[in-house]
C-alpha cells in the first residue's frame, strides 16, 4: 500500500493533538431544528440561505418514519435519488462491491457525482469499487454513517462545485451529528419480516457530559445491530430463475427472456476436436454433432443416443448431441442471498473544550465495523479460460481402451469409432459447466472506517472590515478498509491436477446432477476428499485513505449597503485521497494458470474470474475558494414588487497532482421576494468531477460480463431456427471485454441552472391565518455535462459488429474465432458471412460525448401545530425527470441507422445512449410523503409514503407486438404508534413505539432479472413489524 507522504505524517498528527483539547461551545435543542442555521450550500457563518437555494431537510420525525436502521432507507425516501447502485444484494462476484454498502445518486447522474459530508466535511470513499455502464465508479458508503447520532440531514439539490469542489455536480449530502449533547439515552428496536426469517435488533445509546465548569463536553452516539438476512427461496418471485409464470395472462407470457436460468450447469456441455468435421459415433449411433458437440442429461429426457444410458459411469444419464434442454438449466434463485447476514457497530465521540471567549476546540472520533455473511450459487468458469478433461481420466467415456499401466479402461464407451485408441480430451464446451456438488459460495466481507478530526473555530474581535471574522480550522484523517473473503472457489492448477488422474480418485465431471431435480440440486457428488483438493479461498482487501486539512474565515458584515451588509467568505483547502487494492494471488498474476492439456496461459487461477491485477494510486489536491452574499435591494427600500433581492457569487478552482487544474469555477445565485409570501430564486454554476483514481490508474483489467451475440440471431431467423428474433436461444454468454486506466483522461464539466419559486405565508391574519405554517416550492433543473467518463459497452460493440457485417464489414473491437464447421452450417444459405465465437471485446475509458438531464422538484411542507388534537409535520417532496439525453456516438449512430433502415432487428438498441427517460433505474417520477404527530399526552405516531415511477425494462425485449415490458409503478408505506411518558418512577422519560414497515407488504414489481426484481430500484423487504423502546436518563 502507499503510504502517506511525510506532510501527510504532520496532518494527522495535528489532528491526534488537537483532539486532545477539543471543544465546541454551540448548543442547540436536538429535538427541534426550526430555529437552526442551515449550514450547506454556504461558508458564511449565521447566513440564512434556505430561500436562497434548494435544500431539503429531514429532520427526527423524518428520520423517526423510515423505520428502519440503515443510511440506504434514507437515500430510498431521496425523491431525487437514481438506482442504488452499489448494494448488499449485488453479491455475485468479487468484482463487485460487496457486504454492508449503499450509494446516493441524486439526479441519476451515477455514483461519485453526489459530494457526501458529515459535519460539513468529506467522508472517505468507500475501498470496495464496481463498475457502472462497465466503468470504475467510486462511492461514499451511506450505511456507514452514523444514524444513530444524525441529528438532521441537508440536502442541496444543486451543482455546488464553486463551494465544495469535485463530485458536487448533482448537489451535496450533509449529515448533521449530535455533536453537544447532555446525559443518557439509550434505546432498543427489534424487526421481525412477516413469513420470512428477515429479523434485526439494535441497541442505541446517546451519551454526553459537561465537566470543567461547562467548558467541556463530551458526546457519544453508538449503535450495534444484528440482522439475520433474507433468502431467494423464501420470497416467490425470486425463488426460481424462470419466471414465465408470472406472466400468464400477460402479452410477454411465455417468453424466454424471463427465463433467466443459467446455461451452465451440472449437466456439462462438452467438445471433442476430432480436427475434421467427423462425428463420433457409438455402434453406429452418433454420439456429437460434427464439431464434436455432446452434453450429458438424465435418461428420462428424449434424445439419448444408443445404450449410454446403460454404458455410463453414472446410473440414469446418458448423451445427447442436441441443444441442452431448457428445463435442465440451473436455478440460480434457488442458492442465493438478497439480504445478508449482519452484525455492525457504530460509534462517534466528540470532545469539546471552551478554550476562551473567543476560541474553541472541537474534534470527532469515529470508527464504524460491519461484517456480513451472504451465499451465492456454485462456482462455474467463465468463457476465457478452458477446462479440458484429459484424455486419461478415469471417468472419461472417450478415454483410452487402457490406461499407462495397461489396466483395461472400465469407462470407455464400448463400440466407438472416430476415437482412437489412446483416447480424446474432452473440452468443456464455451465454459458450459457448474460444479454445483461443491455447494454454495459463503461471501464473508468486513468493513471498518475510522475518522479522526480535530479543529478550533474563533473570532477575532474589532469592528473595522479586517476585523470581526469568524474562523475555523479543521484536519482530518479517514481510513476505510474492506476484506472480501470467498469460500468454496477452485483453483483452476488443482483442478487439472483432479482430473489428470487414471484412478478412481480422479474428479468425474460427467456425473451430472440429480435427475429428479435437474436444474438445482447434485446428488450425484464426487468424494468430499477429491473436492477439498482443489477448493480454496479468494480474498480481496482494498484501502482508501482520505487526509485534509483546511481553513476559512467568514463575516457576515463585511461592508453595510443601503440593502443590508455584505456577507463574505475564503478560504484553503489541501487533501489526499488514495486507494490500495491488494488481490489475491491467485487473480493478479502471481499464482498463475497453464492448462496442461492446451498449453493455454491465464494469469488467474482463481476458476470463474478474470485476472485483476493489483493496483493503487494517489493524488493531493489544492483548492481556495471565495464566496460573497450581497444584498442588492432591501425592504427598507421600498421597491415595489421588489421587496428584497439578494445575490451570492462563489468562485473556486482545485489543483489536482495527476489530471492539472479544474479551472475556475464560479456560482451565481439571488433571491427575489416580491412579497413577504412569495419568491423567486435561481442559480447557475459550473461544476466539474475528476476522473476517480481507478479509472486513471487500473491496469489490464478484463472482465466477463453477458451478451447476446446478436448476429447468430439474425442467421437463426433467417434459416428457421427462430421464429422471431425474440425466440434467440443459446446464443447469450459470458464475453471478456478488456480495458485499462487512461491517465490522459480529463475532469467531467457541467453546467448546472437553477430557477425555482418559494411560496411561505408568514404573516396572514383573520380567516387565511392557518396558511401560516404552509410552505410550497418548485424549482425547475437543468444539468448538462461535457466529457463523461465511459466505454461505448460490449453490448453495443457486438451490436455494432452485427450491424456492420449485414452491410460487409465487422466491428475490429469484436475479436472472434475462426468459425466451427457446426458454425458454418447454421449460417448457410442465410446471405451472412460466417462467423466464430467472441473471444474477447476491446473497449477502453475515454471521456464520451456530452449529456443533458433536466427535472422539476416539487416540496409542500406545512406545520399545524397547537390544535386539541396535538401537533401536525407533512412533507411532501417529489421530483419529475423532464429530459435525460445522452448524445449518441459516430458508433452509436450507426446502430441507430441500421434499425430505422429495418436492417436489423428492432428490439436492438443502444445501451446508455439517447433517451434514457424512463428506461431501467429512470422513472419520470419518484416522491415521499411524511406525517407527523405529536400530542401533549404523550401519544404520537407517523407515517410515511415512498413512489417510484413506472420505467421499461429493456433486457426483456419486445412483445410480439413490437411493445416493451413495462414495469408498473410502485408505493410503500410505513406506520407507527408511540407513547412517551414523563411521570415520576422508572417509566420517567420512556418512550414505546410500534411500527409496520411496508404496511400493505408490497412485493417489488417483477422484472428480467435473476432476482425477478429490479434491487438497484424497488425492495424486496415486505411487511415487518417493530418495537422501539427508549428512556432517557
Amino acid at each position: 500500500m502507499k503510504h502517506l507522504p511525510i506532510s501527510k505524517y504532520l496532518l494527522l498528527s495535528t489532528a491526534f493533538i488537537s483532539l486532545g483539547t477539543q471543544a465546541l461551545a454551540q448548543t442547540s435543542d436536538e429535538n427541534s431544528i426550526d430555529d437552526e442555521i442551515i449550514v450547506t450550500g454556504t461558508h458564511i457563518k449565521g447566513a440564512r440561505v434556505t430561500e436562497t437555494l434548494p435544500v431539503t431537510i429531514f429532520n427526527a420525525g423524518d428520520l423517526d418514519s423510515l423505520g428502519s436502521f440503515d443510511g440506504e432507507d434514507l437515500i430510498r425516501s431521496l425523491p431525487g435519488q437514481g438506482e442504488i447502485d452499489f448494494r448488499d444484494d449485488n453479491n455475485n462476484t468479487v468484482n463487485n462491491s460487496r457486504g454492508d454498502i449503499s450509494s446516493i445518486n441524486l439526479r441519476s447522474i451515477g455514483p461519485g457525482n453526489t459530494l457526501v459530508l458529515l459535519n460539513s466535511r468529506r467522508v472517505v470513499n468507500h475501498p470496495g469499487t464496481q463498475t457502472k455502464n462497465r466503468v470504475p465508479a467510486v462511492t461514499v458508503n451511506m450505511n456507514a454513517l452514523p444514524v444513530a447520532g444524525i441529528r438532521r440531514v441537508e440536502v442541496l439539490n444543486d451543482g455546488a462545485s464553486a463551494i465544495y469542489g469535485s463530485d458536487a455536480v448533482a448537489g451535496v449530502f450533509n449529515a448533521v451529528l449530535k455533536d453537544n449533547f447532555e446525559g443518557l439515552t439509550t434505546s432498543f428496536r427489534a424487526t421481525k419480516g412477516e413469513h420470512t426469517g428477515l429479523n434485526e435488533q439494535q441497541l442505541t445509546v446517546n451519551y454526553g457530559k459537561n465537566f470543567n465548569e461547562d467548558r467541556t463536553n463530551i458526546s457519544v452516539a453508538a449503535s450495534y445491530s444484528v440482522r439475520n438476512g433474507l433468502n431467494s427461496d423464501e420470497i416467490a418471485l425470486s425463488a426460481n430463475s424462470d419466471s414465465r409464470d408470472l406472466l400468464i395472462g400477460t402479452s410477454f407470457e411465455g417468453d424466454t427472456s424471463f427465463d433467466n436460468r443459467h446455461t451452465r450447469t451440472a449437466w456439462g456441455q462438452f467438445t471433442l476436436r476430432t480436427g475434421s468435421s467427423t462425428r463420433v459415433r457409438q455402434n453406429g449411433t452418433t454420439l456429437t454433432t460434427s464439431s464434436g458437440r455432446f452434453h450429458i442429461q438424465p435418461d428420462t429426457f428424449a434424445g439419448c443416443r444408443g445404450t449410454t444410458a446403460d454404458d455410463l459411469a453414472t446410473d440414469g444419464i446418458c448423451i445427447d448431441d442436441s441443444s441442452l434442454d431448457r428445463d435442465l438449466r440451473h436455478n440460480r434463485g434457488a442458492d442465493r442471498s438478497l439480504i445478508s447476514d449482519r452484525d455492525r457497530l457504530n460509534a462517534f465521540v466528540f470532545l469539546n473544550h471552551e478554550l476562551n471567549s473567543n476560541v474553541e476546540l472541537y474534534g470527532e472520533l469515529g470508527y464504524y465495523r460491519a461484517e456480513t455473511d451472504a451465499t451465492i450459487e456454485a462456482i462455474t468458469p467463465i468463457s476465457s479460460g478452458d477446462i479440458v478433461v484429459p484424455r486419461n481420466n478415469y471417468w472419461n467415456p472417450f478415454g483410452p481402451v487402457r490406461f499407462s499401466d495397461g489396466t483395461l479402461n472400465p469407462n470407455r464407451l464400448p463400440g466407438l469409432t472416430n476415437v482412437p485408441d489412446e483416447g480424446l480430451p474432452v473440452y468443456v464446451d464455451g465454459a458450459r459447466i457448474r460444479l454445483t456438488e461443491l455447494g454454495k459460495r459463503n461471501v464473508n466481507v468486513v468493513n471498518t472506517t475510522f475518522r479522526i478530526l480535530g479543529g478550533a473555530r474563533g473570532y477575532f474581535g474589532g469592528s473595522s472590515w479586517a476585523e470581526g471574522w469568524d474562523w475555523d480550522s479543521a484536519t482530518l484523517y479517514s481510513r476505510a478498509r474492506t476484506t472480501d473473503i470467498t469460500d468454496n472457489r477452485v483453483s483452476s492448477t488443482l483442478f487439472a491436477a483432479a482430473l489428470d488422474n487414471e484412478t478412481p480418485n480422479a474428479f468425474n465431471l460427467f456425473n451430472g446432477a440429480d435427475p429428479n431435480n435437474p436444474n438445482s440440486l447434485d446428488s450425484t457428488t464426487n468424494p468430499q476428499s477429491v473436492i477439498d483438493t482443489f477448493l480454496i479461498d479468494v480474498q480481496r482487501q482494498s484501502t482508501t485513505e482520505l487526509a485534509l486539512i483546511d481553513f476559512k474565515v467568514s463575516k457576515g458584515d463585511l461592508y453595510e449597503l443601503p440593502a443590508g451588509s455584505i456577507g463574505a467568505a475564503f478560504g484553503v483547502e489541501a487533501r489526499y485521497e488514495s486507494y490500495d487494492e491488494d488481490r489475491d494471488d491467485r487473480l493478479d498474476g502471481t499464482i498463475t494458470f497453464t492448462n496442461p492439456v492446451t498449453g493455454d496461459f491465464t494469469a488467474s487461477d482463481a476458476m470463474g474470474s478474470s485476472p485483476t491485477f493489483d493496483s493503487n494510486g494517489s493524488r493531493e489536491v489544492y483548492s481556495a475558494f471565495g464566496e460573497l452574499l450581497i444584498p442588492v435591494i432591501g425592504e427598507n427600500q421600498n421597491i415595489p414588487l421588489m421587496r428584497r433581492l439578494d445575490a451570492q457569487l462563489a468562485v473556486r478552482i482545485e489543483e489536482f497532482s495527476d489530471i492539472g487544474s479544474s479551472g475556475l469555477k464560479p456560482r451565481i445565485a439571488g433571491t427575489w421576494e416580491v412579497f413577504d409570501w412569495l419568491k423567486g430564486r435561481a442559480s447557475w454554476s459550473e461544476g466539474f468531477r475528476a476522473p476517480n483514481l481507478q479509472q486513471i490508474n487500473e491496469l489490464g483489467v478484463a472482465r466477463s460480463n453477458t451478451n447476446e451475440d446478436s448476429i447468430f440471431c439474425e442467421a437463426g431467423v433467417r434459416n428457421g431456427t427462430f421464429a422471431t428474433f425474440a425466440d434467440c436461444d443459446g446464443y447469450t454468454e459470458s464475453r471478456e471485454e478488456r480495458r485499462d486506466g487512461n491517465k490522459n483522461l480529463s475532469p467531467e464539466d457541467d453546467e448546472n441552472l437553477t430557477f425555482g419559486i418559494v411560496i411561505d405565508p408568514v404573516s396572514l391574519q383573520g380567516p387565511l391565518s392557518f396558511l401560516n405554517g404552509f410552505t410550497a416550492t418548485i424549482d425547475w433543473w437543468d444539468i448538462k455535462q461535457q466529457g463523461v467518463v465511459g466505454i461505448f459497452g460490449g453490448a453495443n460493440h457486438v451490436d455494432l459488429d452485427y450491424a456492420l457485417r449485414l452491410q460487409g464489414s465487422s466491428n475490429a473491437n469484436v475479436v472472434r474465432a475462426a468459425p466451427t464447421v457446426d458454425q458454418i452450417a447454421f449460417f448457410a444459405g442465410t446471405g451472412i458471412d460466417a462467423v466464430g465465437d467472441i473471444l474477447y471485446i476491446d473497449d477502453q475509458y475515454l471521456n464520451l460525448l456530452p449529456r443533458d438531464i433536466r427535472g422539476v422538484d416539487y416540496a409542500v411542507y406545512y406545520k399545524i401545530h397547537d390544535t386539541a388534537l396535538g401537533d401536525f409535520d407533512v412533507k411532501v417532496n417529489a421530483a419529475r425527470m423532464k429530459r435525460f439525453y445522452v448524445q449518441p456516438s459516430p458508433r452509436a449512430l450507426i446502430v441507430t441507422d441500421a434499425v430505422d433502415a429495418g436492417l436489423i432487428d428492432p428490439s436492438i438498441s443502444v445501451s446508455g445512449a439517447g433517451s434514457l427517460i424512463e428506461v431501467n433505474g429512470t422513472p419520470k417520477y419518484r416522491g415521499s410523503a411524511n406525517l407527523t404527530w405529536r400530542h401533549p399526552s404523550g401519544f404520537g405516531g407517523g407515517a410515511r409514503v415512498n413512489y417510484v415511477g413506472k420505467f421499461i425494462d429493456t433486457s426483456a425485449g419486445l412483445n410480439s407486438d413490437g411493445e416493451p415490458h413495462r414495469i408498473k409503478d410502485w408505493a410503500t408505506g410505513n406506520v407507527y404508534v408511540q407513547y412517551e411518558t414523563d411521570r415520576d418512577g422508572i417509566l420517567n422519560n420512556s418512550r414505546v413505539r410500534f411500527g409496520i414497515n411496508n404496511v400493505t407488504n408490497e412485493a417489488p414489481r417483477h422484472d428480467d432479472e435473476i432476482r425477478g426484481y429490479k434491487s438497484s430500484m424497488h425492495s424486496v423487504r415486505g411487511r415487518a413489524f417493530y418495537v422501539d423502546i427508549s428512556k432517557k436518563f
